[in-house]
């Protein structure tokens, strides 16, 4: 029964009375709507506003995909429950992410097809190495080198926080050399030793590089390559300045450990809000070369954002996101935090075509996931 009889009406119709559960849990669940319709109008906006103007509400965009699931069980327990006006509104807000659905998953038979391997094309891996360090704190670069061997060399190889000094580093310029005969290497400092580095089977233009180095606040490198003999790409490499999340942060708001501690939270919403706006300059500097650039253009590295970012979608303007255009399952690139975050990316200009995609999950070398893509010139 809905609440307590306490009589009738004349035409015999029983009067009810709302027990206070009933009224409790009538307005917790009309909170937590209007809560999830804000965070979710958030997330739409957030991708158009520079996070200075968001300040501290830019980190609700990186829980976009939760936030949306919430919405979609939320309209419907409200149609269960047959309030029918919150039912819609969650609905209508719902609605207007479906098109952001596939930044985040890909339905196999909703993407493009993957095309066969065709001898025009070219492969390209992005991957942030963290200092060929893995989980164990162990040097991993012997088994990132039989790792490139037993996926095949990619012809184009974009490294971030690649360490100069580490003893072996010399096994990948080994590879290279032993797979292509001739390679060509570019490197950017990112800080001290550790650099942007890109490998690459076809010739670079000598006079035709550059990069945005903010010295530990965000580095990218660019660089004209020759592929095939024929056709002009130009690649940026990027690795755009971190979120400041550390290892133990990512485990305890995964946990919901980090709720219990309000100083931890607000100092973890500053440092994001903060670095965001670092990322967003760096990513304005980079989008106007990526406009002026005469050539058709690859962008990929770590951005360190995600797909409902301003940096994603400043950086990503008239480009294709490689994910979207033949990705499919689960985009997460980084491994903490249960997988949900997609922060790497390889985008690509009109004149190129994507034939494959794949993060790779079963990598485990670093916090991230190796990315790569078979993309093709078109004549």
């Amino acid at each position: 029964m809905d609440g307590d009889y306490i009589g009738r009406y004349s035409n015999d119709r029983p009067i009810r009375r709302r027990s206070t559960i009933s009224i409790i849990f009538r307005v917790l669940t009309a909170v937590i709507c209007i809560a999830l319709v804000v965070a979710m109008l958030i997330c739409y906006i957030t991708p158009h506003v520079t996070p200075d103007k968001l300040d501290s509400l830019t980190i609700v965009g990186i829980f976009a995909p939760l936030i949306y699931l919430g919405v979609i069980v939320m309209m419907l327990v409200m149609t269960i429950l047959k309030r029918w006006i919150f039912a819609a509104i969650l609905a209508i807000v719902a609605l207007f992410g479906v098109p952001h659905i596939s930044k985040y998953y890909n339905i196999d038979f909703l993407r493009s097809v993957e095309k066969p391997v065709d001898r025009s094309s070219f492969t390209i891996m992005t991957y942030n190495i963290r200092g060929f360090y893995n989980d164990d704190g162990e040097r991993i670069v012997d088994k990132f080198v039989n790792y490139l061997s037993s996926k095949g060399v990619p012809e184009i190889l974009c490294l971030q926080e690649f360490p100069r000094d580490t003893e072996g580093a010399d096994l990948i310029d080994t590879l290279y050399k032993h797979t292509y005969g001739e390679y060509f290497v570019h490197e950017s400092v990112e800080s001290g030793n550790v650099v942007l580095r890109t490998y690459s089977r076809y010739p670079f233009i000598e006079d035709s590089k550059g990069e945005i180095s903010g010295l530990n606040t965000g580095t990218s490198q660019w660089v004209d390559v020759i592929i095939k003999e024929k056709d002009t790409v130009r690649i940026f490499n990027n690795h755009l300045y971190t979120m400041s999340i550390s290892e133990e942060d990512s485990e305890d708001i995964a946990r919901g450990k980090i709720l219990q501690d309000g100083d931890r939270v607000r100092s973890i919403v500053k440092r994001i809000a903060d670095n965001s706006s670092i990322r967003a300059k760096h990513a304005d500097m980079l989008h106007k070369e990526i406009k002026g650039s005469p050539h058709r253009n690859i962008v990929c590295g770590d951005f360190n954002d995600t797909p409902m970012s301003y940096v994603y979608n400043t950086l990503s303007d008239n480009l294709n996101d490689a994910f979207i255009e033949l990705g499919s399952g689960n985009g997460c690139t980084f491994r903490p935090m249960h997988n949900v975050l997609r922060i790497d990316y390889i985008l690509y200009s009109e004149g190129l075509e994507g034939h494959s995609y794949e993060a790779d999950h079963s990598a485990t070398m670093s916090d991230h996931l190796p990315v790569m893509a078979r993309l093709k010139a078109l004549r």
